[in-house]
């Protein structure tokens, strides 16, 4: 189990690792690098860390932790992306507004299905 858990904490890291740096865009490779590698890296820990067996003691302060991470990526990103689909000559309080509430009702989908999936033990 240990093997595989190795193995698949790898895979996610390379594929999280690679996916960033081919949507990077704009941004410089050496950062993009930078992010990729910490984008990786937690991916892989919140991967060793669902594979870890039962017995291996509680998972609540990891749960609350990912968690956490889940919701905030959610809502900023979902922000992000509401926020550069608007054009630039509307309002700036009014696409934030409207990227907040779209912000808020994905974070809460977000949480009713991380529940409903993965219920905390």
């Amino acid at each position: 189990m240990v093997a595989l858990g190795i193995l698949v904490f790898f895979a996610a890291s390379a594929a999280i690792w690679f996916w960033i740096l081919r949507n990077r865009g704009s941004v410089n490779l050496w950062l993009a690098n930078l992010a990729g590698a910490l984008a990786s890296f937690l991916v892989g820990v919140v991967v060793l860390v669902f594979m870890a067996p039962e017995e291996a003691g509680s998972r609540g302060p990891a749960y609350f932790l990912y968690s956490l991470m889940t919701f905030t990526g959610v809502f900023v990103g979902t922000w992000l992306f509401v926020i550069a689909r608007f054009k630039q000559g509307e309002h700036p309080v009014g696409r934030h507004f409207i990227a907040g509430a779209c912000s808020v009702v994905m974070a809460l989908i977000t949480m009713v299905v991380w529940v409903t999936i993965l219920p905390a033990r």
